[in-house]
């Protein structure tokens, strides 16, 4: 197949020949950052101090020191070691001293696990937890206590006995037998209970003279003027206290 002429020929630009439309430019690309974004950091969270936590054991920075823990451990060891201790119920416990107290009769004083005072406390120590040791103590301060006002309720005695002179003995033992003839025996100890005092046996002297109409005269030797006297242990310390309570 042949080609014309024609068709080789070349349109030929002229002034009248509108150019052709130039393509728009490319829309710039959009710019990539080589940063990424910081993530928000929030500041740390201050330890919170637990109630009741010594300065000694607690730092505002770092929150509870590691000593805390060391002295919690210990005092967790030490109630363990005091709990075990304390005997299944209250009446396991003994009623004994840690040392020996001696009475005024020269004998260690002991307590009867009867004792109307030993039944009301031992309850609630048991309740409260406290130990044998911790029981064995009480008993120890208490005992000293008696014993003392024991001692001073004697002292006190002696010196009024004194005031009666040497025959303070027949004194009261004169007085003593008047009353069990005028009284009976239980109505003159409940009145020897009064002559604690000089004063007293004086008072009784002249009382019982007024009333059988003759000096009093020195019978027998009577029984000792303190109601402690010849107790001890137990006993004594129950006298005590009920001398105390009346």
């Amino acid at each position: 197949m042949k080609l014309a002429a024609h068709d080789l020929t070349v349109p030929i630009m002229t002034d009248q020949t509108p150019a052709p439309e130039a393509a728009e430019p490319a829309a710039p690309a959009p710019e990539v950052s080589v940063m990424a974004a910081a993530p928000e950091v929030s500041a740390p969270a201050m330890p919170a101090r637990p109630d009741g936590l010594p300065d000694t054991y607690w730092d505002d920075a770092a929150g509870v020191k590691p000593e805390a823990f060391s002295r919690l451990a210990e005092l967790e060891a030490a109630e363990a070691a005091r709990r075990e201790g304390v005997p299944e119920s209250a009446d396991k416990y003994e009623l004994k001293l840690g040392e020996d107290i001696v009475g005024l009769d020269g004998k260690p004083v002991q307590f009867d696990p009867t004792d109307p005072l030993a039944q009301a406390v031992l309850p609630v120590l048991h309740e409260c937890g406290v130990p044998q040791a911790g029981v064995e103590k009480l008993l120890a301060a208490f005992t000293k206590l008696e014993v003392e006002a024991a001692k001073a309720e004697q002292a006190h005695i002696t010196a009024e006995q004194a005031k009666l002179g040497a025959e303070h003995v027949k004194r009261t033992g004169a007085i003593h037998s008047s009353l069990v003839a005028a009284v009976g025996a239980e109505g003159a100890n409940a009145i020897r209970q009064s002559m604690r005092s000089a004063d007293a046996v004086i008072a009784l002297e002249a009382l019982v003279s007024k009333l059988t109409g003759s000096a009093i005269s020195a019978g027998p030797p009577a029984t000792p003027t303190s109601d402690l006297d010849g107790l001890s242990g137990q006993a004594l310390l129950t006298a005590i206290r009920a001398r105390q309570a009346g």
